[in-house]
């Protein structure tokens, strides 16, 4: 009798896998994008800090390197996600590769002492994260 309903079950795991794996890779768009707005929002917050006289470079350069990289390894998670809109998809992984450089170019400007061009960065993060809200609403509308 157990022999019975294993064999059955065993014919719609695959059938299960395709069905988690769908609903995965949106949820895993979902958390990375989120993921990434809160670290964009943290790399804002360190440079406004930095460029206000508040946090120590040392301190500063650390933290954005490690936001930019966190927003690249959201934004290949989000690349490697199978899409159900391609060019959504890309518009999301163009918007956190945006973010990763911005906050290497804010890196880059607290290394080199450059308030000038830390505030540069500061802005290109803020342009970014509105791409990546507008990016995230589009991805996840209704019409998808």
């Amino acid at each position: 009798m157990l022999r019975t309903v294993a064999r059955p079950s065993r014919v719609f795991l695959p059938l299960l896998a395709l069905a988690v794996a769908s609903c995965s890779s949106s949820e895993t768009v979902d958390q990375q994008s989120k993921l990434a707005a809160s670290t964009a929002q943290a790399a804002v917050l360190v440079s406004d800090a930095w460029l206000a006289g508040a946090a120590p470079s040392r301190y500063a350069s650390s933290a954005l390197q490690s936001f930019a990289e966190t927003l690249a390894d959201a934004g290949r998670q989000v690349e490697s996600a199978s899409p159900s809109d391609e060019a959504k998809r890309d518009e999301l992984a163009e918007a956190l590769s945006r973010l990763s450089n911005a906050a290497k170019q804010a890196k880059n400007a607290v290394e080199a002492e450059q308030h000038a061009e830390a505030a540069q960065a500061q802005q290109e993060l803020r342009a970014a994260q509105g791409d990546l809200a507008t990016a995230y609403r589009q991805y996840f509308s209704p019409g998808r």
